[in-house]
């Protein structure tokens, strides 16, 4: 079944605009496998004697910066994968058909290239009906960072709130409600204050890679700087700075395979010092981007100027760039992901 019970709207409009649309019959196929281990919800599409399966990937609305994510979910799936979400502009619309990712949206925009059907729907308003977003605050930037806490530190989740909160540098507050929502929506299960397991993690890690360039990275952008040196990055000293390479730069450190095009630094003010030995000048086109670093945990890792690997996977991600999701995808093959994907 979807998620919740928003997404399950979000399907249910989708599909009986589709079929208002199209005349075509297209139906809810339940256990639909989209994983080795994980079972979700798909669809099944009948044209003429032809059946088509998709394993459905339901977001409440799309941005430039959920490609990169959205596009590495629908690749783990078993089946063809199809987007379902409440409304796909026609810009959007053409970048989705020229990646390849079939789509639905409640407005009745439609991509499905399979052949020989072919649809492509687009134009279609919304109405403020199927336009209004709801959402859960518990994928809102606070609550964004006591999940990045919890994925980064196995069995975080049994420890005091107070701890937690410590650790994902948030209120106290916030782990409560956090907690409470992840345990409603399915990802946490709990027994007593002290028996607590996060579960379904790879679908929550991949729920959190989706939503962070939209949702917690903005606001923790600090800058974006250029320089005429660009190889500074590779005798900067950040050893003493609390700072940790990301994005590009980290993933040329873990796969030898990029060339770095943008420098991502996670940093905490002030930066004044830094940005004047490195000869770093403001510029908001610059390829250099200064975000704040927001977990207060110690990560232990081989390189220990890198941040997490589940944030240097969502900032590769959240390019769009097709050279940077492949570097993703090797990383997510990397051993620190087994224990998400064998819950």
């Amino acid at each position: 079944m979807a998620t919740t019970e928003t997404e399950k709207k979000i399907l249910g409009e989708a599909l009986d605009k589709f079929r208002k649309n199209t005349g075509l019959n297209i139906e809810i196929e339940p256990n639909l496998h989209r994983t080795d281990k994980l079972q979700g919800i798909g669809i099944r599409l009948v044209w003429n004697d032809l059946e088509y399966f998709f394993a459905v990937e339901i977001k409440n609305n799309i941005t430039n910066v959920m490609l990169g994510g959205v596009l590495q979910q629908l690749n783990l799936y078993n089946q063809k994968g199809i987007l379902v979400t409440r409304y796909i502009n026609p810009i959007m619309a053409d970048k989705l058909k020229h990646l390849g990712i079939a789509f639905l949206d409640t407005a009745g925009n439609a991509y499905i290239d399979e052949p020989p059907l072919l649809i492509f729907i687009k134009g279609n308003r919304p109405t403020e009906k199927n336009y209004v977003k709801l959402s859960t605050r518990t994928f809102k930037p606070t609550g964004l960072k006591v999940i990045f806490a919890l994925l980064c530190n196995q069995g975080l989740e049994t420890a005091p709130y107070r701890e937690i909160a410590k650790e994902a540098d948030v209120a106290l507050g916030t782990v409560g409600w956090t907690m409470y929502n992840l345990k409603n929506l399915g990802y946490l299960i709990e027994t007593d204050r002290r028996n607590r397991r996060l579960i379904r993690k790879e679908e929550l890690l991949n729920k959190w890679v989706t939503l962070y360039p939209e949702q917690l990275r903005p606001k923790e952008m600090l800058g974006r700087y250029r320089t005429d040196d660009p190889n500074w990055w590779k005798h900067a000293d950040i050893e003493n700075m609390h700072a940790f390479w990301g994005g590009e730069v980290a993933a040329a450190t873990l796969t030898e395979y990029l060339k770095p095009q943008i420098v991502t630094l996670y940093a905490k003010l002030p930066l004044g010092e830094f940005l004047l030995k490195n000869r770093l000048k403001e510029d908001y086109q610059g390829d250099v981007e200064i975000l704040n670093v927001f977990w207060e945990f110690e990560f232990e890792q081989a390189h220990k100027n890198l941040t997490p690997p589940l944030l240097i996977y969502a900032d590769l991600l959240a390019t769009g760039d097709p050279r940077n999701i492949e570097t993703a995808r090797m990383i997510y093959e990397q051993d620190y992901f087994r224990s998400y994907k064998e819950d």
